[in-house]
């Protein structure tokens, strides 16, 4: 492909994200990189960095991309604000079937277009290659440590979203002695790698399994456990990684040895919906039960972690569990639970996130694009066109039916 015209559009969810694929010195260093490339950029109040930082780097702002060739986004984009024949590539939420999205992929199909999945892109080992895992697992720690501040009364901290970076985020953890608490953080991919930074930043211990399970300490610690951690099959002495993904529905939570030796619970795992909960609501109850501050990163209702009722906001992240009547209620009280379910929260340091995506498109995605729109990287995250699912997202048709 000789000449590409890429569109960034503005996000048009209800609450708009501030976050971009391309931050503007991406845009100026592709445009070097590939002459044949056309760069324009949807005027938006709400991008994290304004249209007039596009303009200093020679990058056209315009009310219209309906001229491009491919669209970029992040979010799911408003049916209303849907071009019709057009190549989208955004963070849809249907290939899990999320019925809150069914109207917007029916829309797709009836407006015939061409839909790139970010989540579906993978490289030949169908490992994902674009994402935001990091940031939601670096700001979601830090949310940890901020509901232990406010729960302990010992010290306080900013929102990430009050911070101008993750380097203003980070200096704050220098002048607090956090107290002898322990973590767990569940999860092994970039969600969790991005919760363990926040810990080495604030100067947690990471300790083993047995250690954090059989010892108290003087000072916090955390423990990282993966998924032969947290779960076993009751037929099988070892755990075998490829079986459990293939059926989750017969393994059992191994979690509740840490119930009682946790205090706070960061959650970034991948849930299957057939997979066991981490605990149950009767659990809660229990006089051994410790925990009291859970940031739920995975942010699935009612799913690993039960008492995710539902999703939080940045204005009003943290909302409180009663342990005994299992009902909402306000945070911070004696007998109930806090927990963090904020289901965008890259979106509090947009523009790490976006200067971290926007390296990935440039190395990944733009430049085989320009090569081969064609290419296998490409067709295993195309979920639709010409009107019609794709022969590997065909299992999506009843969920589009409604069955």
């Amino acid at each position: 492909m000789k000449h590409l015209s890429i569109g960034l559009i503005k996000e048009s969810k209800t609450i708009p994200d501030n976050r971009t694929p391309l931050i503007p010195k991406q845009c100026a260093d592709l445009k070097e990189k590939f002459p044949g490339l056309d760069i324009k950029v949807e005027s938006s109040p709400f991008r994290c960095f304004p249209d007039e930082d596009y303009r200093k780097f020679g990058i056209e702002v315009v009310d219209d991309v309906s001229s491009c060739d491919l669209l970029f986004g992040i979010k799911e984009v408003a049916i209303h604000a849907l071009i019709p024949n057009k190549t989208y590539c955004f963070f849809s939420h249907t290939i899990k079937e999320q019925p809150y999205n069914r109207q917007l992929l029916q829309a797709i199909l009836d407006k015939n277009i061409k839909l790139i999945d970010y989540e579906a892109i993978t490289d030949s080992n169908h490992i994902r290659l674009i994402g935001f895992g990091k940031w939601a697992g670096v700001v979601g720690a830090h949310y940890a440590l901020l509901m232990l501040g406010k729960r302990t009364k010992m010290f306080h901290l900013k929102k990430a979203i009050d911070c101008l970076n993750l380097q203003e985020l980070d200096d704050q953890y220098d002048a607090i002695d956090f107290p002898n608490k322990k973590f767990v953080i569940t999860g092994g991919g970039r969600v969790a790698h991005g919760a363990r930074e926040i810990m080495a930043s604030a100067g947690i211990l990471e300790v083993n399994k047995y250690d954090f399970l059989e010892m108290e300490f003087d000072e916090p610690v955390f423990v990282n456990l993966h998924s032969e951690d947290l779960y076993f099959h009751p037929e099988y002495s070892t755990f075998d990684s490829h079986h459990f993904y293939a059926h989750p529905e017969q393994y059992q939570s191994n979690f509740k040895p840490f119930l009682s030796e946790t205090d706070v619970l960061i959650n970034c795992m991948f849930w299957d919906n057939k997979a066991p909960k981490l605990f149950s609501l009767e659990d809660i109850a229990e006089k051994s039960f410790r925990i009291e501050t859970i940031s739920d990163v995975s942010c699935d209702i009612d799913g690993s972690c039960p008492i995710t009722f539902r999703d939080s906001t940045i204005d009003n992240p943290v909302y409180g569990v009663d342990r005994y009547n299992r009902i909402e209620t306000k945070p911070y009280q004696r007998g109930v639970i806090d927990v963090m379910a904020v289901s965008n929260l890259p979106n509090e340091l947009p523009r790490d996130a976006s200067k971290d995506f926007g390296k990935i498109l440039m190395e990944h995605i733009i430049p085989n694009y320009i090569d081969n729109p064609h290419a296998d990287i490409f067709e295993r995250a195309q979920i639709t066109n010409n009107g019609k699912l794709t022969e590997r997202y065909l299992y999506l048709t009843d969920y589009l039916e409604g069955r």
